[in-house]
């Protein structure tokens, strides 16, 4: 008599995965608004822990939640959506005899208390043109790669040349410093060290997200200035009276009770209150300057008015003026298209840095740090894959080390691979799809392997947000991770 299996949950197929965000990342685009856990939560009347163990892969669920998922988005789940587990599975394999390459791979995240490495993975049986692993281990264990990354990082990987033409502008009295490209390439990260180093120098700092301001203070540039101008003052905690909330509200309205105008106001608030006060150089950080640009009339006025402040320091200032304690850095994301209405000139004052991706020898740093034993020819075939992304790089590298992921099915771009960088590709389509003129052109790329001619307006656009390579008026597609994707996404 045959022993029966026991089943221990379903989880979801590559298809059914990539027919479930395709379809939240479609209502996201409708809505101009992205779900988060609670609201997905809400949405679908399960918890925050089952939502993720749906979309993650991680752990097994019955079928009935499964079903609510779908129904919640209106799809009908069918037999090809889902996968069973067996009761003695540790990977996520399918009983029934369905193909591989439908069967859904997410990374199964583990953590560890103890501070030793896993042995680093030898992914070549040749073993020649090896990159050697580090002799002496890393006593700090890799975390999941997503967001800033800490300062004492071992996984961060130094751009030297970039760090010292910062480190250099930054001592410069009345610096302007804007770094700019696309999502998760490491800007914020860069900043923290630039930051970083000028407390080393005993600089006062003070770091802004823009992220933080509400919609209704961003509806006039009133309300911003004084916003931004209460942000400081809290910060850098000026004088006592400033630690009272109250009062310093109270000393910003009266501040603006005249008819100088607001950028004016600002620039005496900043001089009066601010640099004055202050015994040493400020360094004043704003993070995603970008959210401004949905709002171009603020954003132009705030361009301007940094642009000013920077030029302070060189209208004939002596060293002991306030203004020589100035110094500005700004962050942006380039996938967020800067309105016509902003003359692209705001953002190309002072020194403008544009992150470029790894190089090989960085890529090969990396596979060091998480202890991969990697051929240079693998490290050409990775960065055709994924190109030399950052947070696409950490991700691979971290998914080797936790052994969630083979490289063959990295270096074969397989199901799997779509799988584990499915919310870094839904963010990729939400951003695609918010400028329609630019999708018959990518169709085009996407469906063809070698490079066409474009119309270069569109190309700038196309690689700001990181999704083709310009040579001339040629374009192709930045990395293959994102062919079979956008294929099924766009056709």
């Amino acid at each position: 008599m045959t022993k029966s299996i026991r089943r221990r949950g379903v989880i979801l197929s590559s298809q059914g995965c990539r027919k479930l965000i395709k379809t939240k990342s479609d209502l996201e685009v409708q809505q101009n608004q992205r779900y988060t856990l609670e609201s997905l939560s809400e949405k679908i009347g399960l918890t925050p822990n089952t939502i993720s163990k749906v979309f993650t892969c991680s752990s097994g669920v019955d079928k009935r939640t499964l079903k609510c998922c779908f129904q919640a988005f209106n799809l009908t789940l069918t037999r090809e959506d889902y996968v069973y587990l067996q009761s003695n599975q540790e990977n996520l394999e399918e009983i029934n005899p369905i193909p591989l390459a439908k069967t859904c791979f997410f990374p199964k995240l583990t953590y560890s208390s103890s501070l030793h490495l896993l042995p680093y993975q030898n992914n070549s049986p040749q073993g020649k043109n090896m990159v050697k692993p580090q002799q002496k281990l890393q006593s700090h264990l890799p975390k999941t790669p997503g967001g800033q990354m800490p300062i004492d990082s071992v996984f961060y990987i130094d751009r030297p040349i970039i760090q010292s033409l910062c480190n250099k502008s930054i001592q410069q009295p009345g610096t302007l410093l804007n770094i700019c490209a696309p999502k998760q390439m490491g800007k914020t990260s860069l900043m923290s060290r630039i930051i970083a180093f000028a407390k080393s120098l005993g600089y006062q700092t003070f770091y802004l997200n823009l992220q933080l301001v509400d919609l209704k203070i961003l509806q006039n540039l009133e309300s911003f200035l004084q916003w931004f101008c209460a942000r400081v003052t809290q910060e850098l905690k000026l004088s006592q009276a400033h630690s009272n909330q109250a009062i310093y509200h109270e000393q910003i309205t009266a501040f603006w009770q005249n008819s100088l105008g607001n950028k004016s106001i600002a620039t005496d608030y900043l001089n009066d209150i601010i640099l004055t006060q202050s015994d040493r150089p400020l360094v004043i950080a704003i993070d995603e300057l970008n959210q401004l640009f949905t709002y171009p009339d603020i954003a132009c006025e705030f361009l301007q008015l940094l642009r000013a402040w920077s030029g302070r320091t060189q209208a004939g200032e002596t060293e002991s003026h306030p203004w020589q304690k100035l110094r500005l850095l700004t962050i942006y994301s380039t996938e967020i298209m800067m309105p016509s209405s902003i003359n692209p000139s705001l953002l190309n004052t002072g020194t403008l840095i544009n992150l470029p991706e790894f190089t090989p020898a960085q890529v090969q740093e990396l596979a060091q740090r998480y202890q991969q034993e990697i051929t240079e020819s693998q490290i050409q075939q990775l960065i055709t894959i994924l190109g030399g992304h950052p947070y696409r790089l950490q991700l691979a590298f971290y998914s080797l080390y936790q052994q969630t992921i083979t490289l063959e099915a990295i270096l074969e771009n397989s199901d799997s691979l779509t799988v584990l960088y499915a919310e870094h590709l839904q963010q990729q389509w939400w951003n695609l799809q918010h400028y329609h003129e630019l999708l018959p052109i990518f169709t085009k790329i996407v469906n063809n392997p070698k490079p066409i001619k474009i119309q270069l307006s569109l190309g700038y656009q196309l690689q700001k947000m990181g999704l083709v390579r310009l040579k001339g008026n040629l374009a192709s597609l930045s990395c293959e991770l994102f062919r079979p994707f956008f294929m099924g996404a766009l056709n």
